[in-house]
């Protein structure tokens, strides 16, 4: 079984506030807008010894790719199909990609503080899309050292979507406490 997930990359580097303000009031004027790629990774079906496992190895295979040239190369194609071919080749050219891919993955990196909205606190943020070309869809946000996902499921491909959230809470806690284990551990 072959699996694979893109991912979009951010291709700005990650700045401060202050240092975004500073860049604004500098380009005034000048066209700013979002610079990202993507990548797409493969998913593979080990058996390994502990959760953690897991995590350090979707970690290394993230940063590796992250830092690799195939999120310049997509987001520079994609920036030359859409100058030279239109708006609607660009769309149908992502659309293709995106559906011969198992499942799409995003994270977003949200406010580190809460912020409010005409006065009213936000509690979280739940990012999500509607129509992917997949059938499932996963989201996670951070915000205000809170974790969020958010998950969409095509129900003609994922039969039970709640036994699939179950899985992902069990999945979570078995890391969760995989982590906690080893931090004690070497605490110890």
């Amino acid at each position: 079984m072959r699996c694979r997930a893109p991912v979009t990359v951010s291709l700005r580097p990650a700045l401060g506030v202050q240092v975004e303000d500073e860049m604004i009031e500098k380009n005034a004027g000048v066209k700013q807008g979002n610079r990202f790629g993507f990548v797409i990774i493969p998913l593979t079906m080990d058996q390994l010894e502990s959760p953690i496992d897991y995590v350090r190895k979707s970690k290394a295979s993230m940063d590796r790719l992250k830092h690799s040239l195939e999120s310049r190369c997509t987001f520079y194609m994609l920036q030359l199909i859409l100058n030279f071919f239109g708006s609607r080749v660009a769309t149908t050219l992502s659309k293709r990609v995106l559906s011969q891919t198992t499942l799409i993955f995003s994270n977003v990196v949200g406010q580190h503080e809460e912020v409010s909205l005409a006065g009213h606190p936000l509690a979280f943020l739940a990012p999500t899309c509607y129509g992917q070309p997949t059938g499932l869809m996963v989201h996670a946000c951070s915000y205000a050292k809170k974790l969020t996902f958010t998950i969409a499921v095509d129900e003609g491909v994922v039969p039970d979507p709640n036994q699939l959230g179950d899985d992902f809470v069990d999945s979570f806690m078995l890391i969760n406490e995989a982590a906690l284990s080893k931090f004690r551990t070497k605490v110890d």
